[in-house]
């Protein structure tokens, strides 16, 4: 995320501070379900449609669990990746996402019942990305082209920590500050075409580039020779920041 998009997620942060503080103040009934859209999705990715549904247990009103699912795709990659290679189309473009948390809202920090408050919880999401792209590659002065696909595939298992207001009953405000997560990246390229480069260095270059355009590559990549036959496995250190709204309904405790 450039810093641009993080400079608005912190002027919305601060902007909806009155309206929170306002929205607590007779909050004492409690609904147990709230829909949500993710807004961290949207300036992260491309095309990106997130939502998720966060219930409260039945005999448990200080915890909940949620599902996440939608739709994203990796930023778009088109023009020159150094000065021989290019990418000059993009096919296939997908991309989808699905995880689940559970939440614990501690006791002792918090004035009102789940799901307002202060949380702490694991949380597991899966990424799948699908790119085809069209490549070439100035071989000495003769021009060579090819397709590259690839599969990408991130499992996220940690912990986070965060607050969620609940406004007018009705309105929520979910932010997770704090999310360290232990990643398992799998990443398979295959090209196809008249190129007589080591297909390797192609796929080290795209690689590369996605590391500028995405912040989670720099977690276990580095500059040095990231792929053998098209592959990558890897675990990692990973983290999670999100921010989402939603709407929190059903019925009210009598």
């Amino acid at each position: 995320m450039n810093i641009f998009k993080q400079l608005i997620c912190v002027v919305i942060i601060f902007m909806t501070m009155p309206m929170m503080a306002q929205g607590q103040k007779g909050d004492t009934s409690l609904r147990r379900n709230t829909i949500k859209v993710d807004l961290t999705s949207y300036w992260l990715y491309r095309n990106a449609l997130m939502f998720s549904y966060e219930r409260v247990v039945k005999n448990r009103p200080n915890q909940t669990w949620a599902i996440t699912a939608g739709l994203q795709q990796l930023p778009k990659l088109l023009g020159s990746l150094d000065d021989t290679l290019s990418v000059t189309n993009e096919f296939k473009t997908k991309g989808w996402k699905i995880g689940g948390d559970y939440r614990f809202y501690l006791k002792k920090e918090n004035k009102f019942a789940a799901p307002h408050g202060v949380f702490i919880g694991p949380y597991t999401t899966y990424h799948h990305y699908f790119n085809g792209r069209t490549i070439e590659v100035n071989n000495k002065g003769i021009i060579e082209r090819g397709n590259l696909d690839f599969d990408l595939n991130i499992l996220n298992l940690g912990v986070q920590l965060g607050y969620q207001f609940v406004l007018n009953n009705r309105w929520t405000i979910d932010m997770v500050f704090i999310g360290p997560s232990v990643s398992h990246y799998a990443f398979k390229a295959k090209l196809d075409g008249n190129i007589s480069v080591n297909p390797d260095d192609i796929t080290n270059e795209v690689i590369l580039a996605l590391m500028d355009k995405y912040p989670g590559f720099k977690q276990f990549l580095n500059d040095k020779e990231f792929a053998s036959k098209g592959k990558v496995d890897a675990w990692a250190y990973g983290y999670r920041y999100q921010l989402q709204v939603g709407y929190h309904f059903g019925r009210k405790k009598k």
